[in-house]
């Protein structure tokens, strides 16, 4: 993994944001609102090798938007002091609107963070990044996947 610059993987990651291809920035990551593509259609870099990997992609989502809907209830509850239950509805319904809304955006942030550390690349590259790193634990060949 190379060593990047704060300024380069700020950019990378706001990339991933934009819902482009981290590796090449010109590839669309989706197609409507929820249908990911499997890999880049210009550079042909894979943005999940393994079902599970965009977990990290909803913990984002779901954490944004508590960050934003907790604040936000007490701060208009202590400004405004509306009623309660339609104050509690309000955040309830704009919690699951903005998880709707922003769930391309989280994931697109977790692969540029996926790219980031290594993990988004072509097949080639990966496969044989595997290859190299991964050895039997008697030192042969034969233990190499």
């Amino acid at each position: 993994m190379a060593k990047r610059s704060l300024g380069e993987t700020l950019h990378k990651l706001r990339v991933g944001l934009a819902l482009r291809c981290p590796n090449c920035e010109q590839g669309r990551m989706f197609d409507g609102l929820f249908g990911m593509r499997r890999e880049c259609d210009v550079c042909g870099v894979r943005f999940e090798r393994h079902d599970g990997e965009s977990v990290g992609g909803m913990y984002l989502n779901l954490g944004i938007a508590e960050l934003i809907a907790i604040p936000g209830y007490f701060i208009v509850n202590a400004l405004f002091h509306p009623p309660f239950l339609p104050h509690l509805i309000f955040w309830f319904v704009f919690t699951l609107v903005f998880c709707a809304l922003f769930y391309r955006h989280a994931r697109g942030l977790w692969v540029g963070i996926s790219y980031l550390t290594g993990s988004v690349q072509r097949d080639a590259d990966y496969e044989s990044s595997k290859a190299a790193t991964v050895t039997s634990p008697f030192g042969d060949e034969a233990g190499r996947r």
